[in-house]
Formats: structure tokens, sequence, C-alpha cells
């Protein structure tokens, strides 16, 4: 189900602006569930912010990209490996949920609805 285009805006302001943990549909690890059984689990990001701007997205503790630059449509990334190659990625906003705010004590849609609202 595709998301509304006021949710893709918001989803795009907060990853732009925020320190956020977010999941991307259809990216799964095997790793232990809540419930401590083992399968497939989404895979959570976050994002690093320099002086309220978003310069990095990671996957767990050392695993990152650096961002290239926030489309309309999605977010640009790239990293170089040892050997000076160049490697690039995209994530559609449409794809992306977000899980908390892990700048704020307390998440929740309307405190996020309402920072945006302006």
């Amino acid at each position: 189900m595709k998301k509304v285009l006021k949710d893709i805006k918001l989803i795009k302001k907060l990853l732009e602006t925020k320190k956020v943990e977010f999941t991307i549909n259809g990216l799964t690890e095997y790793n232990r569930k809540e419930d401590g059984t083992y399968g497939q689990v989404p895979i959570l990001f976050h994002t690093h912010c320099r002086d309220g701007k978003t310069e990095s997205i990671y996957d767990g503790f050392t695993r990152g990209m650096n961002v290239n630059k926030f489309g309309p449509t999605c977010v640009t990334l790239y990293t170089f490996d040892m050997l000076n190659k160049k490697t690039t990625a995209k994530i559609r906003y449409e794809d992306v949920e977000i899980i908390k705010d892990l700048t704020l004590p307390i998440f929740s849609e309307e405190q996020i609805e309402a920072a945006f609202k302006k």
C-alpha cells in the first residue's frame, strides 16, 4: 500500500533533519525476534545528523553510507570501499517506516505532525 503524499513529505523531512530509527520494506535479516525465536526480522537503520542536517545512514554500528542528496522521491547514498570503488544506493521514501525519533524522549505521531505542521 502506498503512503499518502503528506506522509512521504513528513518522512523526507524527518530523514533530512532528525536522528531517527527506521526500517525499509522488504529488507530483512535472520536474527532473534522479540519473542525469543529466530527468523526474518526487519533491518534497523538510523540517521546520523550534524548541525541539524543528516550526513549518513547506518545499518548497525559501523556499516553506513553517506548522503549524496535528498531528492523529491528518494534519498541517494554513496560509499567507497578499500580500493576506492564508489558504490551508490537509493532509498525511496514510500518504502521507509519510521520507528522512533532518537532525539525525543517519547515519540508520537501527534508530536511529529505538530512540529512540522507549519
